[in-house]
């Protein structure tokens, strides 16, 4: 009677942690679109209103030469 009342138990806590993984990974998937989010803000404030327009030059033509060796090899 005791061990049939504690798989009871248990097989209700594993269905209870089992429909509860969803709500727990919509939330991780939620919190890190929001970081990624609030991380590309963040450098687009940086780049257009921080950095001056002779630093943006050479910031694009640093990535156009990686570009550029990275087909070569």
């Amino acid at each position: 009677m005791k061990k049939g009342l504690f798989y009871f138990v248990l097989i209700i806590a594993f269905i209870g942690l089992i429909t509860n993984l969803d709500n727990v990974f919509n939330m991780i998937f939620n919190m890190a679109l929001s970081l990624v989010i609030i991380g590309l803000i963040l450098y687009a404030i940086y780049y257009y209103f921080i950095l001056s327009e002779d630093e943006r030059k050479y910031r694009r033509a640093l990535r156009k030469t990686k570009r550029k060796r990275k087909f070569r090899e």
